[in-house]
Protein backbone atom coordinates (compact mmCIF):
# COMPACT_ATOMS: atom_id res chain seq x y z
CA UNK A 1 0.00 0.00 0.00
CA UNK A 2 1.22 3.50 -0.81
CA UNK A 3 2.73 5.63 1.93
CA UNK A 4 1.98 8.82 0.00
CA UNK A 5 0.05 11.45 1.94
CA UNK A 6 -2.17 14.18 0.52
CA UNK A 7 0.59 16.65 1.29
CA UNK A 8 3.07 14.54 -0.70
CA UNK A 9 0.61 14.37 -3.60
CA UNK A 10 0.07 18.13 -3.60
CA UNK A 11 3.81 18.84 -3.59
CA UNK A 12 4.49 16.41 -6.46
CA UNK A 13 1.60 17.89 -8.43
CA UNK A 14 2.88 21.45 -7.99
CA UNK A 15 6.21 20.44 -9.53
CA UNK A 16 4.45 18.51 -12.31
CA UNK A 17 2.28 21.51 -13.20
CA UNK A 18 5.31 23.75 -13.60
CA UNK A 19 5.95 21.78 -16.79
CA UNK A 20 2.30 22.05 -17.92
CA UNK A 21 0.96 25.56 -17.18
CA UNK A 22 -2.14 24.94 -19.31
CA UNK A 23 -3.21 22.16 -16.93
CA UNK A 24 -2.48 24.36 -13.92
CA UNK A 25 -4.76 27.02 -15.37
CA UNK A 26 -7.72 24.80 -16.30
CA UNK A 27 -7.75 21.76 -13.98
CA UNK A 28 -8.43 21.11 -10.31
CA UNK A 29 -7.15 18.11 -8.36
CA UNK A 30 -8.58 15.99 -5.55
CA UNK A 31 -6.51 13.41 -3.65
CA UNK A 32 -7.94 10.98 -1.10
CA UNK A 33 -6.62 7.86 0.58
CA UNK A 34 -9.35 5.44 -0.52
CA UNK A 35 -11.82 5.03 -3.36
CA UNK A 36 -14.68 5.24 -0.89
CA UNK A 37 -13.49 8.64 0.37
CA UNK A 38 -13.14 9.90 -3.17
CA UNK A 39 -16.10 8.42 -5.04
CA UNK A 40 -18.51 7.54 -2.19
CA UNK A 41 -21.15 4.98 -3.26
CA UNK A 42 -19.85 5.07 -6.87
CA UNK A 43 -16.61 3.40 -5.76
CA UNK A 44 -17.99 -0.09 -6.48
CA UNK A 45 -18.64 0.89 -10.11
CA UNK A 46 -14.92 1.44 -10.80
CA UNK A 47 -12.42 -1.17 -12.03
CA UNK A 48 -10.44 -2.75 -9.16
CA UNK A 49 -7.42 -0.79 -7.95
CA UNK A 50 -8.38 2.30 -9.94
CA UNK A 51 -5.63 4.84 -9.29
CA UNK A 52 -7.16 7.93 -10.87
CA UNK A 53 -9.88 9.51 -12.92
CA UNK A 54 -10.59 12.58 -15.04
CA UNK A 55 -13.88 14.45 -15.22
CA UNK A 56 -14.42 17.02 -17.97
CA UNK A 57 -16.81 19.44 -16.32
CA UNK A 58 -17.03 23.18 -15.67
CA UNK A 59 -16.15 23.85 -12.03
CA UNK A 60 -16.34 27.31 -10.46
CA UNK A 61 -14.63 27.62 -7.09
CA UNK A 62 -15.86 31.17 -6.41
CA UNK A 63 -12.81 32.76 -7.99
CA UNK A 64 -12.00 30.93 -11.21
CA UNK A 65 -13.69 28.71 -13.79
CA UNK A 66 -11.93 25.37 -14.34
CA UNK A 67 -12.68 22.98 -17.20
CA UNK A 68 -12.02 19.64 -15.52
CA UNK A 69 -10.99 17.74 -12.40
CA UNK A 70 -8.38 15.04 -11.79
CA UNK A 71 -8.87 12.45 -9.03
CA UNK A 72 -6.20 10.18 -7.51
CA UNK A 73 -6.74 7.34 -5.01
CA UNK A 74 -3.53 7.34 -2.99
CA UNK A 75 -3.81 3.80 -1.64
CA UNK A 76 -3.77 2.52 -5.23
CA UNK A 77 -0.47 4.14 -6.28
CA UNK A 78 2.71 2.32 -5.30
CA UNK A 79 5.11 5.23 -4.93
CA UNK A 80 6.01 8.69 -6.23
CA UNK A 81 6.90 7.36 -9.68
CA UNK A 82 3.56 5.59 -9.93
CA UNK A 83 1.78 8.75 -8.78
CA UNK A 84 3.51 10.76 -11.54
CA UNK A 85 2.53 8.11 -14.09
CA UNK A 86 -1.08 8.49 -12.93
CA UNK A 87 -0.90 12.27 -13.38
CA UNK A 88 0.50 11.85 -16.88
CA UNK A 89 -2.29 9.36 -17.68
CA UNK A 90 -5.10 11.63 -16.49
CA UNK A 91 -3.74 15.08 -17.42
CA UNK A 92 -1.73 14.45 -20.59
CA UNK A 93 -3.85 11.51 -21.75
CA UNK A 94 -7.49 12.25 -20.98
CA UNK A 95 -7.27 16.04 -20.85
CA UNK A 96 -4.65 16.15 -23.61
CA UNK A 97 -6.64 14.12 -26.13
CA UNK A 98 -9.21 16.91 -26.18
CA UNK A 99 -6.53 19.28 -27.50
CA UNK A 100 -7.23 17.61 -30.84
CA UNK A 101 -10.14 18.85 -32.89
CA UNK A 102 -13.22 16.60 -32.87
CA UNK A 103 -12.32 15.28 -36.33
CA UNK A 104 -8.70 14.64 -35.33
CA UNK A 105 -9.71 12.90 -32.11
CA UNK A 106 -12.12 10.65 -33.98
CA UNK A 107 -9.41 9.79 -36.52
CA UNK A 108 -6.93 8.98 -33.74
CA UNK A 109 -9.38 6.74 -31.85
CA UNK A 110 -10.40 4.91 -35.01
CA UNK A 111 -6.75 4.35 -35.92
CA UNK A 112 -6.08 2.85 -32.48
CA UNK A 113 -9.17 0.64 -32.86
CA UNK A 114 -8.10 -0.57 -36.30
CA UNK A 115 -4.69 -1.54 -34.93
CA UNK A 116 -5.78 -3.29 -31.76
CA UNK A 117 -4.35 -6.61 -33.02
CA UNK A 118 -0.94 -5.11 -33.76
CA UNK A 119 1.61 -7.01 -31.63
CA UNK A 120 3.16 -3.81 -30.23
CA UNK A 121 -0.09 -2.54 -28.69
CA UNK A 122 -2.13 -5.73 -28.35
CA UNK A 123 -1.18 -6.21 -24.69
CA UNK A 124 -2.50 -2.73 -23.81
CA UNK A 125 -5.78 -3.51 -25.54
CA UNK A 126 -6.09 -6.78 -23.61
CA UNK A 127 -5.68 -4.96 -20.29
CA UNK A 128 -8.14 -2.23 -21.20
CA UNK A 129 -10.76 -4.65 -22.52
CA UNK A 130 -10.49 -6.64 -19.27
CA UNK A 131 -11.07 -3.64 -17.00
CA UNK A 132 -13.41 -1.61 -19.24
CA UNK A 133 -15.49 -4.34 -20.84
CA UNK A 134 -18.70 -2.42 -20.15
CA UNK A 135 -17.48 0.70 -21.97
CA UNK A 136 -17.81 1.63 -25.64
CA UNK A 137 -14.98 0.84 -28.05
CA UNK A 138 -14.15 4.55 -28.32
CA UNK A 139 -13.78 4.90 -24.56
CA UNK A 140 -11.50 1.85 -24.56
CA UNK A 141 -9.38 3.33 -27.36
CA UNK A 142 -8.96 6.57 -25.40
CA UNK A 143 -7.89 4.54 -22.38
CA UNK A 144 -5.22 2.80 -24.50
CA UNK A 145 -3.98 6.22 -25.63
CA UNK A 146 -3.90 7.57 -22.05
CA UNK A 147 -1.79 4.60 -20.93
CA UNK A 148 0.89 5.56 -23.43
CA UNK A 149 1.68 8.65 -21.34
CA UNK A 150 2.56 6.50 -18.35
CA UNK A 151 5.67 5.47 -20.30
CA UNK A 152 6.87 8.96 -21.22
CA UNK A 153 9.36 10.02 -18.57
CA UNK A 154 11.35 12.54 -20.61
CA UNK A 155 10.98 16.15 -19.48
CA UNK A 156 8.61 17.96 -21.90
CA UNK A 157 11.22 20.57 -22.82
CA UNK A 158 13.27 17.72 -24.31
CA UNK A 159 10.44 16.32 -26.41
CA UNK A 160 10.69 18.72 -29.37
CA UNK A 161 12.30 16.19 -31.72
CA UNK A 162 9.85 13.44 -30.77
CA UNK A 163 7.05 15.97 -31.21
CA UNK A 164 8.10 16.48 -34.84
CA UNK A 165 8.01 12.72 -35.33
CA UNK A 166 4.53 12.80 -33.82
CA UNK A 167 3.24 15.18 -36.47
CA UNK A 168 4.42 12.80 -39.20
CA UNK A 169 3.12 9.70 -37.39
CA UNK A 170 -0.30 11.26 -36.89
CA UNK A 171 -0.60 12.19 -40.55
CA UNK A 172 0.49 8.78 -41.83
CA UNK A 173 -1.60 6.66 -39.46
CA UNK A 174 -4.65 8.81 -38.70
CA UNK A 175 -5.13 11.28 -41.56
CA UNK A 176 -3.97 9.55 -44.75
CA UNK A 177 -4.12 6.09 -43.09
CA UNK A 178 -1.14 4.91 -45.10
CA UNK A 179 -0.29 2.27 -42.49
CA UNK A 180 -1.48 0.91 -39.14
CA UNK A 181 -0.54 2.76 -35.97
CA UNK A 182 2.24 1.12 -33.92
CA UNK A 183 3.46 1.56 -30.34
CA UNK A 184 6.28 3.86 -31.44
CA UNK A 185 3.76 6.02 -33.33
CA UNK A 186 1.65 6.35 -30.18
CA UNK A 187 4.76 7.37 -28.23
CA UNK A 188 5.58 10.03 -30.83
CA UNK A 189 1.99 11.33 -30.93
CA UNK A 190 1.86 11.39 -27.13
CA UNK A 191 5.15 13.31 -27.10
CA UNK A 192 3.61 15.83 -29.51
CA UNK A 193 0.67 16.33 -27.14
CA UNK A 194 2.88 16.60 -24.05
CA UNK A 195 5.21 19.11 -25.70
CA UNK A 196 2.26 21.19 -26.88
CA UNK A 197 0.73 21.29 -23.39
CA UNK A 198 4.16 22.29 -22.09
CA UNK A 199 4.77 25.23 -24.43
CA UNK A 200 1.11 26.30 -24.60
CA UNK A 201 0.65 25.53 -28.29
CA UNK A 202 -2.10 23.01 -27.43
CA UNK A 203 -5.23 23.75 -25.41
CA UNK A 204 -8.57 22.01 -25.07
CA UNK A 205 -10.51 22.40 -28.32
CA UNK A 206 -13.70 20.55 -27.44
CA UNK A 207 -15.32 18.92 -24.46
CA UNK A 208 -16.52 15.30 -24.19
CA UNK A 209 -20.09 16.37 -23.43
CA UNK A 210 -20.14 17.76 -27.00
CA UNK A 211 -18.52 14.67 -28.55
CA UNK A 212 -21.20 12.43 -30.07
CA UNK A 213 -18.90 9.41 -29.99
CA UNK A 214 -18.31 9.70 -26.26
CA UNK A 215 -21.89 10.72 -25.58
CA UNK A 216 -23.27 7.64 -27.28
CA UNK A 217 -21.24 5.47 -24.93
CA UNK A 218 -22.39 7.48 -21.94
CA UNK A 219 -26.07 7.17 -22.86
CA UNK A 220 -25.68 3.42 -23.38
CA UNK A 221 -24.05 3.14 -19.97
CA UNK A 222 -27.23 4.51 -18.38
CA UNK A 223 -29.05 1.35 -19.49
CA UNK A 224 -26.29 -0.93 -18.18
CA UNK A 225 -26.91 0.07 -14.57
CA UNK A 226 -28.39 -2.44 -12.18
CA UNK A 227 -31.62 -0.46 -11.87
CA UNK A 228 -33.11 0.77 -15.15
CA UNK A 229 -35.87 3.30 -14.59
CA UNK A 230 -38.62 4.50 -16.91
CA UNK A 231 -36.87 7.87 -16.90
CA UNK A 232 -33.59 6.47 -18.24
CA UNK A 233 -35.43 4.57 -20.99
CA UNK A 234 -37.29 7.72 -22.05
CA UNK A 235 -34.05 9.69 -21.96
CA UNK A 236 -32.24 7.03 -24.00
CA UNK A 237 -34.98 6.88 -26.65
CA UNK A 238 -34.94 10.66 -27.04
CA UNK A 239 -31.14 10.77 -27.11
CA UNK A 240 -30.73 8.09 -29.77
CA UNK A 241 -32.24 10.27 -32.49
CA UNK A 242 -30.20 13.31 -31.53
CA UNK A 243 -26.98 11.29 -31.40
CA UNK A 244 -27.52 9.96 -34.91
CA UNK A 245 -28.24 13.45 -36.20
CA UNK A 246 -25.14 14.90 -34.49
CA UNK A 247 -22.50 12.36 -35.51
CA UNK A 248 -21.12 14.76 -38.10
CA UNK A 249 -21.57 17.82 -35.91
CA UNK A 250 -19.31 19.14 -33.12
CA UNK A 251 -22.25 19.90 -30.83
CA UNK A 252 -25.53 18.41 -29.70
CA UNK A 253 -28.63 20.16 -28.40
CA UNK A 254 -29.34 18.31 -25.18
CA UNK A 255 -32.21 20.65 -24.33
CA UNK A 256 -34.28 18.84 -26.95
CA UNK A 257 -33.54 15.49 -25.29
CA UNK A 258 -34.27 16.88 -21.82
CA UNK A 259 -37.56 18.47 -22.91
CA UNK A 260 -38.71 15.24 -24.55
CA UNK A 261 -37.88 13.32 -21.38
CA UNK A 262 -39.81 15.82 -19.24
CA UNK A 263 -42.86 15.66 -21.53
CA UNK A 264 -43.05 11.87 -21.83
CA UNK A 265 -42.15 10.54 -18.40
CA UNK A 266 -44.57 8.88 -16.00
CA UNK A 267 -42.62 9.72 -12.86
CA UNK A 268 -42.73 12.56 -10.36
CA UNK A 269 -41.24 15.77 -11.87
CA UNK A 270 -38.79 15.93 -8.94
CA UNK A 271 -37.46 12.49 -9.83
CA UNK A 272 -37.06 13.42 -13.48
CA UNK A 273 -35.26 16.64 -12.56
CA UNK A 274 -32.87 14.76 -10.31
CA UNK A 275 -32.17 12.16 -13.01
CA UNK A 276 -31.44 14.82 -15.64
CA UNK A 277 -29.21 16.82 -13.29
CA UNK A 278 -27.14 13.69 -12.65
CA UNK A 279 -27.05 12.27 -16.18
CA UNK A 280 -27.64 14.86 -18.89
CA UNK A 281 -24.45 16.16 -20.54
CA UNK A 282 -26.44 19.35 -21.17
CA UNK A 283 -26.83 20.06 -17.45
CA UNK A 284 -23.21 20.57 -16.46
CA UNK A 285 -22.80 24.25 -15.67
CA UNK A 286 -24.73 26.11 -12.99
CA UNK A 287 -26.50 28.15 -15.68
CA UNK A 288 -27.59 24.98 -17.53
CA UNK A 289 -28.88 23.39 -14.33
CA UNK A 290 -30.90 26.48 -13.39
CA UNK A 291 -32.39 26.63 -16.89
CA UNK A 292 -33.29 22.92 -16.65
CA UNK A 293 -35.10 23.51 -13.35
CA UNK A 294 -37.16 26.27 -14.98
CA UNK A 295 -38.08 24.06 -17.93
CA UNK A 296 -39.18 21.22 -15.66
CA UNK A 297 -41.46 23.71 -13.90
CA UNK A 298 -42.88 24.88 -17.22
CA UNK A 299 -43.32 21.47 -18.85
CA UNK A 300 -44.21 19.38 -15.79
CA UNK A 301 -48.01 19.99 -15.38
CA UNK A 302 -49.07 17.51 -18.08
CA UNK A 303 -46.56 14.79 -17.09
CA UNK A 304 -47.50 15.32 -13.44
CA UNK A 305 -51.14 14.61 -14.28
CA UNK A 306 -50.00 11.55 -16.21
CA UNK A 307 -48.02 10.39 -13.16
CA UNK A 308 -51.08 10.78 -10.94
CA UNK A 309 -53.11 8.71 -13.41
CA UNK A 310 -50.45 5.99 -13.52
CA UNK A 311 -50.38 5.87 -9.73
CA UNK A 312 -54.15 5.65 -9.57
CA UNK A 313 -54.22 2.75 -12.04
CA UNK A 314 -51.48 1.02 -10.09
CA UNK A 315 -53.32 1.41 -6.76
CA UNK A 316 -56.54 0.08 -8.26
CA UNK A 317 -54.92 -3.04 -9.64
CA UNK A 318 -54.63 -6.18 -7.57
CA UNK A 319 -52.64 -9.35 -7.97
CA UNK A 320 -54.83 -12.41 -8.37
CA UNK A 321 -53.01 -15.77 -8.37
Amino acid sequence: MSELTRKDAEEITKVFLQDYPVARQYLTFIFRKTSLELFSYHADELPPKTAGGYLSKDIYDGHQLYRGRVYVVLENVKDRADFLATLRHEVLGHYGINSFSLTEKSALLHSIIRSRNEPSIEQFWETVEKHYSDKSIDVQAEEVFARVFEHIQTRPCQLATFSDYGVTAFHETCVSQERPILWKDLLYIASMVAHGLHDGSRTQQHFPQDDALVLAGRIQSILSRTITTDISLTFYDAAETVIRQALDSPTMDWREVENETIRKHAQKPEAVLQFLLENSPGAVTIEEQLALRRRVGELAPVPEAQFAKEQSNSNDSEFVP
